[in-house]
């Protein structure tokens, strides 16, 4: 007898949900961050069916997503075992590996990864990146940017549409689009704060679009901005659109390379001047981007061939916003613990094991000084399984060595009541994690470079005369820390004085660094009329370039 329709709904209705679409659901909640929840969800999936790739490598991906490295690795390498040619399990796999330390198996299993993804954009921009900080050659961060940006960035830039008729007054009010999902509790918060503080209305129609997860933070900044647009749920094209639509002159990429980027709408096209500035410091490869803002220090008009933006040079590049709550420790602690403790306070996605091995060597030569070494992870016990074991390789005393996971901002203003000297990271430096050192007066102990983004730190002591030692090489950058540590008055002096010294330096004028950045702004658009792109210094005259302009017209 053949069964009824209510009997075949019945059966279907008893039967579970098929494994992918369980896993669409569950990256949805990946998308919300309730990462425990999803990875209890995974895990009954692993038991309905435990040799599927996919579910492995959805839990990979949470693991990475929490920065726990250790755990990531393991259920991607299991994916592997499954389906050995799985281009997104070698892609998170290479992630790992890069936020572990061992950069050229990372290197090498993205290289493998994208020879069997030629098509897939997140896998050679995850090339791009993983190479970009890993070789220390800026024509290889060029060749690799230009392999993403030539398959996926140009051919859109190739069939943009012209712009629709606009006001082409060189004196208008331009309307300037800054495009992130970092305005939230995120570095590029603390730079940007001060410039849309003092964004002079009559100069600039500021707009933001926003494509990160709202915070406390967030609400801050919006209360600063006229025009502020949720794009999280927006395609490319509609972003594309809408930016079109409200007449955007000058469109800032504060994104690059990282999360939450939409880099894609730059490629369309959506506005007449593109510039990108401060998310990402290396080149993005693409046409579409016309600038990059920069100043002497980071990458003066001699790197022009490294770049494939125009370097547009302002007298600084940023500004610094401390947070609100950072108290400050006016003794260092070794005063009352009668030894001095070192921190290491950057990603630790920038430790190499050369640069533990020098601070092995700073253990050694202080027999009773203390490391801290703060990690992404922000379970401890996958902050101590992940970096253990890379402290024992190093040889360093595991007595004297403390692993701190991620802290809260507020966890971590607080980090100079327990630490004595900061240690920064080489080949790639500090950059907010920098100032927020100097800010809770923490003397830094850094490498100088020749590359501008590997000596971020150096250029950023520069530029505020004070805050530490530059070091030319590893022989002197020990030194350094010894110097420290034996010298108690000088520490003392430092946390006295450090404020003063960032609150009257170039990075906390903040009217003038804004100023500075709406004529830039302003030279773009003037470059755009005439067609060409003449002016690249915020130095130039301004009067005279308008004058040229309007003469032209």
């Amino acid at each position: 007898m053949p069964s009824s329709p209510l009997a075949n709904a019945f059966a279907a209705a008893a039967q579970p949900p098929s494994i992918d679409s369980e896993l669409t659901r569950i990256r949805a909640m990946v998308d919300r961050a309730q990462f425990l929840e999803a990875l209890s969800d995974l895990a009954q999936l692993v038991a309905r069916d435990p040799r599927n790739s996919k579910v492995w490598l959805h839990i990979g991906f949470v693991y990475v997503r929490m920065s726990i490295w250790p755990q990531a690795m393991e259920a991607l390498q299991m994916a592997l075992e499954i389906e050995p040619r799985m281009p997104n399990a070698q892609r998170l796999l290479a992630l790992a590996l890069f936020s572990t330390g061992r950069r050229q198996e990372a290197c090498d299993l993205i290289d493998d990864a994208c020879r069997h993804a030629k098509n897939e954009n997140t896998h050679w921009m995850t090339r791009a990146y993983i190479h970009s900080h890993t070789s220390s050659d800026p024509l290889k961060s060029l060749e690799v940017a230009r392999d993403w940006g030539r398959r996926f960035a140009d051919p859109l830039t190739r069939n943009a549409k012209p712009f629709p008729p606009r006001d082409r007054n060189p004196r208008k009010k331009l309307k300037v689009g800054y495009v992130t999902a970092d305005f939230r509790q995120h570095s590029v918060a603390f730079f940007m704060r001060p410039v849309l503080e003092h964004h002079n209305p009559d100069n600039v129609e500021i707009h933001v679009y926003s494509s990160g997860r709202p915070d406390k933070m967030t609400e801050k900044l919006r209360a600063l901005v006229p025009h502020w647009h949720d794009a999280v749920e927006q395609t490319d094209d509609q972003l594309y659109e809408q930016i079109r639509a409200d007449g955007i002159d000058v469109l800032v990429d504060l994104s690059g390379f990282t999360l939450g980027h939409r880099l894609e709408v730059f490629a369309r096209r959506a506005a007449p001047v593109q510039v990108t500035w401060l998310g990402y410091m290396h080149t993005l490869g693409m046409k579409a981007m016309d600038y990059r803002l920069v100043d002497g220090a980071i990458a003066p008009p001699s790197h022009a061939p490294h770049y494939s933006e125009k370097l547009f040079q302002l007298r600084c590049m940023a500004s610094y916003s401390p947070p609100e709550y950072s108290p400050l420790c006016e003794e260092p602690p070794l005063l009352r613990n009668g030894y001095p403790t070192l921190i290491s306070l950057n990603n630790s996605a920038k430790l190499t094991d050369e640069m533990l091995a020098v601070w092995a060597r700073i253990l050694h030569e202080r027999q009773d000084a203390r490391l801290i070494i703060m990690v992404k992870e922000q379970d401890p016990d996958a902050a101590q399984a992940h970096m253990q074991p890379r402290v024992e390789a190093a040889g360093m005393p595991l007595d004297r060595v403390s692993v701190l996971h991620q802290q809260p901002l507020e966890g971590f203003m607080e980090l100079g009541h327990i630490a004595d000297v900061a240690l920064d990271t080489s080949p790639v430096s500090g950059g907010t994690t920098t100032l927020h050192a100097v800010w809770m007066g923490l003397p830094i102990v850094t490498l100088d470079a020749v590359r501008g983004v590997e000596a971020s730190t150096a250029s950023a002591l520069r530029g505020i005369r004070f805050g530490g030692e530059i070091t030319k090489d590893v022989d002197g950058y020990v030194q350094a820390a010894l110097r420290f540590m034996d010298d108690p008055d000088r520490l003392v002096h430092h946390r006295q004085i450090s404020r003063s010294k960032l609150e009257a330096s170039i990075l906390m004028n903040y009217s003038e660094r804004t100023a500075d950045l709406e004529k830039a702004y302003r030279f773009m658009w003037l470059n755009w009329l005439q067609n060409d792109q003449q002016t690249l210094n915020v130095l130039d005259d301004l009067d005279q370039r308008l004058a040229q302009v309007e003469a032209a017209a």
